[in-house]
């Protein structure tokens, strides 16, 4: 892979100031559509267990993060030695593939693109599969499984937003016991059924099936990094020994504890969101030459159809104060393509209004 095509992969939403600077405009009251994080975080809870921890930060942290593990466990109902904390579920994702010596990887596109430059970066030869709903990925993806040892899921899917349901997923693990499961559930924490649908505890019995999870999302703490992995104790074993010492910090680890201790707020989010995204979809469905995904999580994926691309329409939007993901660097994905997280009802009609009031311009005829 050329360093151009790395380059493309390595855009990302939630950086709307940079974006901003590199177009050419001043970057004044945006809403950030392009990250995909709670709107309504991170709790006060958060905040003052970071605020108690500040005096300690000329101490180390611990190695492992080690009581944050215990915690984890705790939470499931399964041992600490199933669970390896990482600088945010990057972290855990680039060490995956090295520490299990990946060679043939089966990657669904689109997804993450982050999946597709740890394996390559592993030295991993990558294969694809196409597949924008979960029917269409679960009906294909065993035709492509030979001498593949490892394959990464998002589930739900990033950006598409489906989820695949939980029996589907364990029937290939089960089915395929000498290949690697990684099970990105980044996003479940926003998913209404998400303690059911979640791998956690399968994992924790399976040495071939990884499940990651984030609290970036659904705690609003990205400037933190923190998430975390449930593996069998063989596996999780051979991914501790290939990590960094100390490289969760002290106020990430208190962020966690707080984070695991306030399940309300997390019921509270999904209660507003999942009713919020399914008006946010009728709403972008209603509007002529766009074509929505229905969403599972806290953020939709829309075709265009109509002349104008994605990197068209996300400048033009951008003017007028809105960051939409364009999802052109996606594999798998042409300029058509664009992503809108769910945020507050005010927000969401406001970007609706604007895609509403457009004129022509998805048909590339004006730019408001």
């Amino acid at each position: 892979m050329s360093l151009k095509d790395k380059d493309k992969l390595k855009k990302h939403g939630g950086n709307a100031r940079h974006l901003a600077r590199s177009l050419g405009i001043e970057a004044i009251d945006l809403i950030d559509f392009s990250s995909n994080i709670n709107p309504y975080g991170p709790p006060l809870e958060i905040i003052n267990a970071i605020k108690n921890t500040l005096d300690s930060i000329g101490e180390y942290p611990e190695q492992e993060a080690e009581t944050f593990a215990a915690e984890v466990a705790a939470k499931f109902g399964i041992s600490p030695e199933n669970v390896v904390v990482g600088n945010g579920t990057i972290e855990l994702i680039y060490l995956i593939p090295r520490a299990l010596n990946a060679k043939k990887a089966l990657l669904p596109v689109p997804s993450f693109t982050e999946y597709e430059l740890s394996l390559i970066n592993a030295g991993a030869k990558v294969f694809y599969n196409s597949a924008l709903s979960a029917d269409r990925l679960v009906e294909t993806i065993s035709n492509t499984m030979a001498g593949v040892d490892i394959v990464i899921i998002g589930n739900p899917n990033n950006p598409c937003g489906y989820k695949i349901e939980k029996d589907d997923l364990l029937n290939a693990v089960d089915s395929n016991p000498n290949t690697t499961w990684v099970i990105d559930e980044a996003f479940i924490d926003f998913v209404p059924d998400g303690m059911d649908t979640t791998l956690i505890h399968e994992a924790s019995r399976r040495n071939n099936l990884i499940v990651l999870r984030s609290l970036t999302k659904i705690y609003s703490i990205a400037g933190l990094r923190l998430g975390y992995l449930v593996t069998g104790p063989e596996t999780a074993h051979r991914i501790r020994e290939e990590k960094y010492p100390w490289s969760i910090n002290s106020l990430a680890i208190a962020a966690g504890k707080a984070a695991l201790n306030d399940e309300g707020f997390v019921a509270d989010s999904v209660t507003k969101l999942a009713g919020e995204a399914q008006r946010f979809y009728v709403g972008l469905s209603g509007i002529d030459d766009l074509t929505p995904f229905k969403p599972a999580a806290n953020y939709i994926l829309v075709r265009i159809e109509a002349q104008i691309t994605s990197p068209d329409l996300q400048k033009a939007l951008l003017t007028r104060g809105y960051v939409i993901r364009d999802c052109s660097s996606y594999t798998g994905m042409d300029n058509k393509y664009f992503r809108v997280a769910v945020k507050r009802p005010d927000d969401n009609d406001k970007l609706l209004d604007a895609l509403r009031s457009r004129g022509t311009l998805l048909r590339g005829e004006t730019v408001w």
